[in-house]
């Protein structure tokens, strides 16, 4: 697929997303962002369908006030 085929996603994290992503790459120090991004995509998303694991909840609009 060539990049004009892709879909573009802007990707804005929340304060609590960040820090997620700052403990992700302190797991996985040899990915690049985008790589890591898809990793932990893909691996939430199995996780979800399989149901093995809850996300925490999200209080209202506010991404940044974790349960």
């Amino acid at each position: 697929m060539s990049s004009t085929e892709r879909p573009r996603i802007d990707y804005r994290p929340g304060k609590a997303a960040q820090e997620a992503l700052e403990l992700a790459q302190a797991k996985f120090p040899n990915l690049r962002l985008q790589a890591l991004l898809d990793k932990l995509v893909i691996t939430g998303t199995s996780a979800l369908l399989w149901v093995h694991w809850t996300p925490p909840a999200l209080h209202g609009n506010d991404r940044d006030r974790w349960k």
